[in-house]
């Protein structure tokens, strides 16, 4: 488990920005965690060499989905906007939008 615990500890980075900002709620503080840890996980895994090659090189896409289990939607990052909308409103949303140039090809 020592791989789990050295990925998991990119939630730091989440914790962090989530405790510098103010909740309405406990249950705004515990749905702003969930979207900063996707935020975060996602930037960690940027920087493997692999996948900072592809995305440079317009092969890959990433995305960043929450699942609620009690309403069955999914929301996705939406990375032109840097803001979590509904995949079901929002089928192209990725957290790594490609350029104009690449959609258009």
């Amino acid at each position: 488990m020592p791989a789990v615990k050295s990925w998991l500890h990119h939630a730091d980075a989440a914790k962090a920005v989530n405790e510098a900002s103010a909740h309405a709620s406990t249950q705004a503080r515990v749905n702003s965690m969930v979207r900063e840890n996707v935020i975060a996980q996602l930037a960690n895994i940027k920087t493997h060499p692999a996948v900072a090659l592809a995305l440079e090189q317009g092969r890959l896409n990433l995305h960043g989905w929450l699942y609620d289990i009690e309403t069955g939607a999914i929301d996705a990052l939406d990375g032109s906007t840097n803001t979590f909308v509904s995949l079901a409103a929002h089928p192209n949303a990725s957290a790594t939008p490609r350029s104009r140039e690449s959609i258009a090809a």
